[in-house]
């Protein structure tokens, strides 16, 4: 250690002198100027992208939806304000296109007029997505364009969920609408259900109407068939009864005239057969009313027996669902019938048995007189004859008579058999009639069930769109994406690297400057011993550095064009431009050579260069570093080489080259100015200049 602290170590004439201590200092932050001085100027750029000036212009005009006025472009121009995360400059198109142009603004975002009416026609037959139109310029900042996209993307997400809520109102809107119609179908259908259940007990109590009507139907079939039978029989006796009576008659007659020719001493037997003959007069005319009647009854039994028929026929013949109501009036029209048919049996059968009586009275009588003619005038044999003869019809019209009451007493069963078919019957219609009145009241309710039902769900079908296939994609495309950007450049890279091209073309002649400075002599002595002026002493080590420079210059843009593949929109004024940068670092680093000795000049000169890489704005734009590197900003040459190059390589020139064309211009001038004044103090040697306290 202490073999370094001895006089014949390097470090030693560091120890005299103040530049010499200098050196070492600026040796020892070297490192710390190249490290952190770049990692603080790039640390978070991404944090200060508020301080980037944006354009923001609202065109939008707005909507209404449902009676309700939306205003999509100013609410999302109001998030993105307040938001802060860029410096939103809200203005109209035409200053925000200009500001883009001349570099005021980054880029420009517009909210074009339809942007309300886009975010809620997911809910229309043109659903279309809203649009949000950005215009670049490279030529501004690649990377503030890079960056701004970025932040475009997240806008995009941002106004995506904003308009979502638009679209999914839209949609719900109508789904809520088809509910409300479901619903009310709903209703219509639980209506329907409650008039097929009242239907369904209506058709149970018809069922059972219908089963009582067969059932007295067949009753009354039966009570028919039964009256029938009697009514023959009856009519059959009734007809025997009326044959013994006019041969009766007519015996009777035959006997009265042979009782007149009898002696005058039967008076008592011409009396009894005078009484006899009125007797059976009589007979004869209730025998005749007694047919006639019977024909009476067998008539309406027939016509009875034929309305039966003709109900069995019209109910068998009557289609499904035929109300019972319907078969009302036959019914009571066949009820009354029976009723009457009933009250003549009644009546025919008292008829029959009062015949009945008479006939036998008259038996006894004849039996009487032809006891008396017999005991009181054996010679008679004509009246003799004729009462045997008048005996044996009486015996017939006995029989008659018995026959008639068997069938008067069969007709009287089948009458009651039938009027109780009959009041089965008319039982049986009623509850028809009640089961077929219910089903009506069910009809009526299924109908005004299924009326509502279809009401409803035509009004909820009305409500839910109907979309064909490829509706549903759009609206489907639409609702997953509702916002789209529509980027737009004014003036665009083709690549990263054309992008930062400009940055790293102005290191380069820098440091190209710098490599010719350590081979080239800045201030050639010669010059100065010859008692050459200041200015000729400084173009003799400049003009050396020009010829160098210029070969700097056609190699680097051969590589870069035909090597690298970079497209200059303007060819020929870039590598003017280029070499008007590389004269510039040229005489500037001179003038740090010439004017502060050439170690001293040389570390000024790096210095330089680290400040103008971290405040240049080659990379991130210079809004997004610190507050120092801001303020360097307009100082540092770098930042009009990169700002000319930006122009002439990717396009859109405007004033901003000419200015970077001034100050470079002005720069080189002042350097060559300043050296030249320099180098002419310098023509006389010193002490100092012999000896400097610092050189390499």
């Amino acid at each position: 250690m202490l073999a370094v602290l001895s006089p014949g170590t390097e470090l030693r004439r560091f120890r005299k002198g103040v530049m010499p201590k200098v050196a070492v200092a600026v040796l020892l932050f070297i490192p710390l100027i190249y490290g952190a001085l770049y990692l603080w100027a790039f640390w978070a750029p991404t944090d200060e992208l508020k301080n980037l000036p944006v354009a923001l212009v609202n065109e939008d005009i707005g909507a209404i939806n449902d009676g309700e006025r939306i205003t999509a472009g100013a609410d999302v121009v109001d998030n993105l304000v307040d938001g802060h995360d860029l410096d939103w400059q809200v203005t109209d198109a035409a200053d925000a296109s200009t500001g883009v142009a001349d570099g005021d603004y980054y880029f420009a975002v517009t909210i074009p007029a339809d942007f309300s009416a886009n975010a809620i026609s997911v809910g229309t037959d043109a659903p279309t997505s809203a649009t949000v139109a950005v215009d670049y310029n490279d030529s501004n900042n690649f990377l503030a364009s890079t960056l701004g996209g970025s932040a475009m993307t997240v806008l995009r997400d941002a106004v995506a969920v904003e308009l979502g809520t638009q679209t999914a109102d839209a949609l719900l809107v109508g789904l809520n609408d088809a509910g409300d119609g479901i619903r009310s179908a709903a209703d219509g259908a639980t209506t329907l259900a409650d008039g097929l259940v009242t239907a369904h007990d209506g058709a149970g109590k018809l069922i059972v109407g219908l089963g009582s009507l067969a059932d007295g139907a067949v009753s009354l079939d039966d009570g028919a068939a039964k009256l029938a039978d009697g009514a023959s029989t009856l009519s059959g006796g009734l007809a025997t009864l009326n044959s013994g009576s006019a041969t009766l008659a007519e015996k009777s007659g035959e006997l009265s005239a042979g009782a007149a020719t009898l002696a005058g001493g039967m008076q008592a037997a011409a009396d009894g057969a005078a009484t006899l003959s009125e007797k059976s007069q009589q007979l004869s005319g209730g025998a005749t009313a007694l047919a006639d009647g019977t024909a009476a009854l067998a008539a309406g039994t027939g016509q009875v027996s034929g309305g039966i028929d003709q109900l069995l026929a019209a109910m068998e013949a009557a289609p499904a669902g035929t109300p019972a109501s319907a078969f009302l009036p036959s019914v009571q029209k066949l009820q009354a019938g029976a009723t009457e048919l009933n009250t003549q049996t009644g009546a025919a059968a008292t008829q029959v048995q009062g015949y009945a009586g008479l006939s036998a009275q008259f038996t006894a009588g004849v039996g009487e007189l032809s006891d008396k003619l017999a005991a009181g005038a054996p010679g008679a044999q004509q009246l003799a004859s004729g009462a045997a003869q008048l005996s044996d019809g009486a015996g017939q019209l006995a029989a008659g008579v018995s026959t008639a009451a068997s069938g008067a007493g069969s007709l009287s069963a089948g009458a009651a058999t039938l009027s109780a078919g009959t009041g089965t019957l008319v039982d049986g219609s009623s509850q028809l009639v009640e089961g077929g009145s219910a089903l009506n009241d069910g009809a009526a309710q299924l109908a005004d069930g299924s009326r509502e039902l279809a009401d409803k769900l035509s009004e909820g079908g009305e409500a839910v769109p109907v979309m064909s296939d490829s509706d549903i994609d759009t609206k489907a495309g639409v609702f997953a994406e509702p916002v789209v950007l529509d980027q737009s450049w004014q003036n665009e890279a083709k690549s990263f690297g054309e992008g930062f091209a400009p940055f790293f073309i102005a290191l380069a002649t820098f440091v190209g400057a710098l490599i010719t400075w350590l081979i080239l002599r800045a201030l050639p002595a010669r010059a100065l011993a010859a008692g050459a002026s200041g200015i000729r002493a400084v173009m003799t080590g400049f003009l050396p550095a020009v010829a160098i420079g210029l070969g700097q210059v056609v190699i680097m843009m051969l590589v870069l064009v035909y090597g690298i593949g970079l497209e200059p929109v303007y060819w020929l004024a870039t590598s003017a431009f280029i070499y008007l940068a590389t004269l510039t670092f040229l005489a500037l680093q001179q003038m740090f050579i010439i004017l502060l000795g050439t170690a001293a000049g040389r570390v000024v000169s790096l210095v330089l260069l680290m400040l103008m890489l971290s405040s240049s704005g080659g990379t991130y734009p210079v809004e997004t570093t610190p507050e120092f590197f801001q303020a360097l900003h307009p100082w540092m040459p770098a930042s009009y080489v990169v700002s000319g190059l930006r122009e002439l390589i990717t396009g859109g020139v405007d004033s901003r080259l000419w200015l970077s064309v001034l100050v470079l211009a002005g720069i080189l001038v002042g350097s060559l100015a300043i050296s030249a004044w320099s180098a002419g103090k310098q023509r006389m040697w010193t002490v100092a200049r012999l000896h400097p306290e610092l050189s390499i």
